[in-house]
């Protein structure tokens, strides 16, 4: 992981199943590039959490980020710890940068990958 492309540091712990990125700013580094090492490394990649910067726009009649410095737009969703969080930031973010702290569950199954990316969302900031 540490060989993409704006991977700042990496700390991997066999034993809890897990790895924590710090992502320098500005990358364009993508969850399914990541999750494609992880396979590539012999081991199965499992939903993730992250920090994603974007715009609030709509999709498809939807809220959606539109992830900064990329073409990746991300459905938002309540994560189920916080009912209402899409609507809020409907509300107060709509054509605005925001910062979404949220859970990206694991990528479709091959053959399905026109699904549209969900985050679910459990909190955000509006950028200073």
């Amino acid at each position: 992981m540490k060989k993409l492309a704006g991977v700042e540091s990496v700390k991997v712990s066999l034993n809890r199943g897990e790895a924590l990125l710090r992502l320098k700013p500005g990358n364009s580094v993508t969850v399914e590039q990541i999750r494609q090492v992880v396979i590539d490394s012999g081991f199965t990649p499992k939903d993730a959490d992250a920090e994603v910067a974007g715009k609030i726009v709509e999709r498809d009649g939807r809220p959606a980020l539109a992830v900064s410095g990329s073409s990746l737009v991300y459905l938002i969703a309540d994560h189920r710890r916080a009912k209402g969080k899409v609507t809020e930031i409907w509300k107060r973010a709509r054509d605005r940068e925001v910062v979404l702290k949220g859970h990206l569950p694991e990528t479709a199954a091959k053959g399905r990958a026109e699904e549209p990316r969900v985050l679910e969302v459990r909190g955000f900031a509006l950028p200073r």
